[in-house]
Formats: structure tokens, C-alpha cells, sequence
């Protein structure tokens, strides 16, 4: 088995909860910026890092894996850059 493939199979047995758990503030971005669900949106994690463009209906509707981790990154910057200025 190549590292590669390894690394996909690793990251194909990542538990859901476990990243819905890890990743919270990123999932709840992905919520409001996408209206996913937190499966979906853990789902949508796990893929990306296994190096898969597509996901769940509702991802690939918004543009893939990659678009909707972008942009709620994006969000999440812009809501702690906000809640820091109002502070």
C-alpha cells in the first residue's frame, strides 16, 4: 500500500463525531455559509482531506469541498475580525 493510499484509507475510517468534535468553529462556519447539516459538513471535512473535490449533494451544489472550507474560513475570519473591532 502506498503512503497515498494509506493516507485515504485513514482518512476514510475518520469518525465523524471525532470531527465534529475537533473541528467545531470550522463546522459551524459551514453551517451558516453553505446550509449544511454538521454530518455534511463533517463529511465535507473528511473528503477534503482525503483529497476529494466532490462530497455530499448539498457541497457540490455550493462548489465542492474546497470552495466551502475556503469560504467559511473566510466567514470565520471575518466574524473574529469583527467581534475584535467591536470590543
Amino acid at each position: 500500500m502506498t503512503t497515498n493510499n494509506a493516507r485515504c484509507a485513514f482518512l476514510r475510517s475518520y469518525h465523524l463525531p471525532a470531527i465534529l468534535l475537533h473541528y467545531r468553529r470550522l463546522v459551524r462556519a459551514m453551517q451558516g455559509i453553505a446550509m449544511l447539516n454538521g454530518m455534511e459538513a463533517a463529511g465535507c471535512i473528511r473528503d477534503l482531506k482525503a483529497g476529494r473535490r466532490w462530497s455530499s449533494e448539498a457541497v457540490n451544489r455550493y462548489g465542492g469541498t474546497h470552495k466551502v472550507t475556503v469560504d467559511a474560513w473566510k466567514y470565520r475570519k471575518a466574524i473574529s475580525l469583527q467581534a475584535a473591532t467591536a470590543a
